[in-house]
């Protein structure tokens, strides 16, 4: 008997969708072409929550037998990524070896690993004379060409999530090994490294050097056109056997913002509220009328992040003719998602602040890109455009009340809330 679907395999804000996983043509395309290229390398980069994650392993699933990924924070140094990555790999060796007869793993192969094992049993009771806990030095033998190898043989690639994240200095290393890892794919075909980053450029995730330019793919992962994220809607609401109105599914599309973890979660709360859990066996419809608790609830979640955010950047040391923070956010809301540049902001602002000049907005938005602890927004070097940081910033900017910009504004996170939850009940 056919087990029925879970709402969590549905609707998955913090993991990659299976399930539910849409095609996007045009970046499937790019992705699938560099995949299949031997030698090419890659950078995936886009906004946090676009779907990055979901796009490169619904596609690795398709494409390769096994992959390795290894996760990336600001602590991580290169050296411990290799042997994270030598880890996971001596598992894959382990678990072939014991369910063949016979292997297809080279002699060398196995010999490398052998090597690297009694390297690192050797040196796992070394401590470090500063640190209470056991540090573990990357052997001798644990080379970025005997890693290449060993990925080959396994045909696997080696998948670095949130490389950005790691310090700059540790990155650099990354495109040496990645000029290694080119070198080898005459041997084996399918050997490459994919960083992956939540940035604007592909660059602010790995710097490399100019020759490697035609062997790197640098894959942008955009944020969603609304009829895509309807089209998640719609499909998790048919797995699920419930329906979701028009006006639920456009408006879920219109607050999700271009990014689908937001649209995601949403639904599971609005499944949540509902007690719907598992794929029913009756028809279930849904109305708009269910987005206001399901908004509320998630933008209560987000309360901390965004209320430690609008207060860095909207609070004034001092008072003046204009409040350029919430000047420039407004304006900035109202244009386009992906961003705007100076000047269109600029003609926004003059619309209610005539004398707002060029070198005014500049003193602001300087400000706002280097507000401490959490800033809002940030520039594209490469475009010229401005844009928010987190698309979520940008959902509350929108509700903001807009109609005196002049006056002074204490950031109150529940005042956000309910002014956002009020612009609903407007729409419906």
């Amino acid at each position: 008997m056919k087990s029925s679907t879970s709402v969590y395999d549905v609707f998955t804000p913090t993991t990659p969708a299976k399930v539910s996983f849409i095609e996007r043509d045009e970046v499937n395309e790019k992705l699938v072409d560099a995949l299949r290229t031997p030698g090419t390398q890659l950078v995936v980069y886009g906004y946090s929550g676009s779907g990055k994650s979901t796009l490169l392993r619904n596609k690795l699933r398709q494409l390769y037998e096994h992959e390795v990924t290894t996760r990336c924070t600001s602590a991580s140094s290169f050296d411990q990524l290799m042997l994270s990555a030598f880890d996971d790999l001596d598992g894959y060796y382990i678990s072939e070896l014991q369910e063949k007869n016979t292997s297809s793993i080279s002699a060398s192969a196995k010999n490398t690993i052998a090597s690297i094992r009694t390297e690192l049993s050797a040196t796992a009771s070394f401590s470090s004379e500063n640190l209470a806990k056991k540090t573990r030095i990357l052997p001798p033998q644990l080379t970025a060409q005997n890693l290449a190898k060993l990925m080959g043989e396994a045909n696997c690639c080696w998948v670095l999530e949130d490389f950005h994240k790691i310090e700059e200095s540790e990155r650099t290393k990354l495109s040496q090994t990645m000029k290694v890892f080119m070198d080898m794919a005459d041997d084996y075909k399918t050997v490459k490294v994919i960083a992956v980053g939540a940035v604007d450029s592909a660059r602010q995730v790995v710097q490399y050097d100019p020759e490697m330019r035609t062997r790197i793919a640098e894959i942008h992962v955009p944020l969603m056109e609304p009829h895509e994220l309807q089209s998640i809607i719609n499909l998790g609401t048919k797995i699920l056997k419930i329906a979701f109105s028009p006006s639920l599914t456009n408006k879920i599309s219109h607050y999700a913002n271009g990014l689908p973890a937001i649209c995601h979660t949403i639904c599971l709360n609005v499944c949540q509220q509902n007690g719907i859990y598992e794929e029913v066996n009756t028809l279930v419809n849904l109305t708009d009328a269910e987005l206001e608790p399901a908004l509320e609830k998630y933008l209560s979640n987000s309360s901390d992040t965004l209320k430690m955010a609008f207060e860095a950047s909207l609070k004034q040391v001092r008072k003046g003719k204009y409040d350029h923070p919430k000047l420039i956010i407004h304006a900035l809301a109202q244009l386009s998602q992906d961003g705007a540049t100076k000047d269109e902001i600029l003609r926004k602002i003059n619309k209610v602040e005539p004398t707002y000049t060029s070198r005014s907005f500049s003193g602001g938005i300087e400000k706002l890109c280097k507000a401490q602890r959490t800033p809002l927004i940030r520039l594209d070097e490469n475009s010229g455009k401005y844009s928010f940081i987190d698309p979520l910033y940008r959902s509350f900017a929108l509700a903001l009340n807009s109609d005196e910009p002049k006056t002074s504004f204490d950031v109150n996170i529940q005042t956000l809330i309910e002014n956002v939850i009020f612009k609903i009940r407007e729409l419906q």
